[in-house]
């Protein structure tokens, strides 16, 4: 197991939600410039939708800073990463691996 995915798998132990998603945004922050394929963080909205605009508002930091990747929905990224893994509601923070596979919905 690769030291990033021990990581992840340490941060998705902890029971408590925002401890877990914190411990989360750590790894992706510190394996952000590394080349190893690593875990990131998806934020999809989509524009015109108010829960959206709030969840977008609530990681706004996180997402100025790269940690966060917020993609639209309908876009074509957004589309294939929602067909991929099911994903059906927005707006949808999800943990992907770096083949865009859903590790789990945050």
């Amino acid at each position: 197991m690769k030291p990033h995915e021990k990581d992840t798998q340490d941060c998705l132990a902890i029971e408590d939600d925002k401890a877990a998603l914190a411990c989360i945004k750590k790894v992706v922050a510190q394996y952000s410039d590394s080349d190893v394929c690593r875990p990131k963080l998806v934020l999809l909205t989509r524009k015109g939708c108010l829960p959206c605009k709030g969840e977008a508002a609530l990681h706004a930091e996180d997402i100025a800073k790269g940690i966060v990747q917020q993609i639209d929905f309908t876009s074509p990224e957004g589309r294939a990463i929602a067909k991929k893994n099911d994903i059906e509601f927005i707006p949808s923070l999800v943990l992907l691996d770096c083949h865009d596979n859903l590790i789990m919905p945050v």
